[in-house]
């Protein structure tokens, strides 16, 4: 039975919701659910109607202390003009693939389990392919200020080890705060689904927190893919988060950039799948480091 729920529990649409008779929370103690780490659980949810989707959740306990995260820091050029966008950019990031990030890392001797997408960032234009990165929103890296609000909702954490969700001024005092990363907008707002703009089935990642803010969770759908992931609208993304346990959720930056890679005893593994199947360079990734 709890395999079947877990292939059910991704039949949730923003029209079929009740229809489909999903009351309650998803079960993190199902079959399926594997620990990556104490504080942090996944699992891979699939289902073929009403749309093929292909959907990876995480959950974070936030009360590990042995739990740390990094954000994207400075780039070493941070401040200057951007090359060839000198009059409308400034360099605050390096774009790299949640994997490479992941990958330094560890390098560097940090126990880093999991990385994922976070903050839309320019510029974005033909080829795509600039090595830096600007307009972030609020992007904060163990106290460091890396990119200044653009009045987007984010994930705060603060100095006390608290998290939150806040859209902050651009010139509000950021002192309390070790990290932060910012998305695209609020889906979900004290158990309410608030974001139902965007209808189209695309490639979304998403953010939530529990009600007592003691747990994070992490959703990455597929999408734009007819045979293998349609994705979801947002509607349905603020949908999903609280089925998993969210109270409140954001949207992302998602598309192309949608990526989720997990460090375990077999390595570095990618979780979803890429349009193109190659991971995209971004301007900001969240990663979670486990102390040993």
């Amino acid at each position: 039975m709890k395999k079947f729920v877990l292939f059910f529990a991704v039949l949730i649409s923003a029209e079929l919701f009740a229809a489909m008779g999903l009351k309650g929370k998803f079960d993190w103690s199902a079959d399926g659910v594997k620990q990556l780490v104490p504080a942090v659980r996944y699992v891979k949810l699939e289902c073929q109607s009403p749309r093929i989707m292909k959907i990876v959740a995480v959950r974070v306990d936030l009360t590990d202390k042995k739990l740390r995260f990094q954000m994207t820091p400075r780039a070493k050029d941070w401040g200057n003009p951007m090359p060839g966008f000198e009059k409308r950019y400034v360099i605050r990031t390096e774009r790299k693939t949640c994997r490479r990030f992941l990958e330094e890392y560890v390098a560097k001797g940090e126990n880093m389990v999991l990385c994922v997408n976070g903050t839309p960032w320019s510029p974005w234009q033909d080829p795509w392919n600039h090595p830096y990165a600007d307009n972030q929103g609020l992007l904060i890296d163990n106290g460091v200020l890396v990119s200044p609000s653009r009045n987007r909702p984010g994930l705060i954490i603060k100095k006390d080890g608290s998290a939150d969700f806040a859209t902050l001024k651009k010139n509000a005092d950021v002192s309390h705060i070790r990290h932060a990363i910012s998305g695209f907008s609020t889906v979900l707002a004290k158990g309410v689904v608030v974001d139902k703009r965007d209808t189209r089935y695309a490639p979304r990642t998403g953010y939530g927190l529990s009600a007592d803010r003691k747990t994070l969770y992490i959703l990455v759908v597929d999408g734009r893919q007819p045979l293998y992931s349609m994705g979801m609208s947002t509607q349905e993304l603020g949908e999903f988060l609280l089925y998993l346990g969210a109270s409140d959720g954001l949207n992302m930056d998602g598309g192309g950039s949608t990526t989720l890679i997990i460090r375990d005893e077999k390595g570095v593994q990618k979780l979803n799948h890429y349009i193109g199947g190659r991971e995209r360079t971004i301007g900001g990734s969240m990663g979670l480091i486990y102390d040993k």
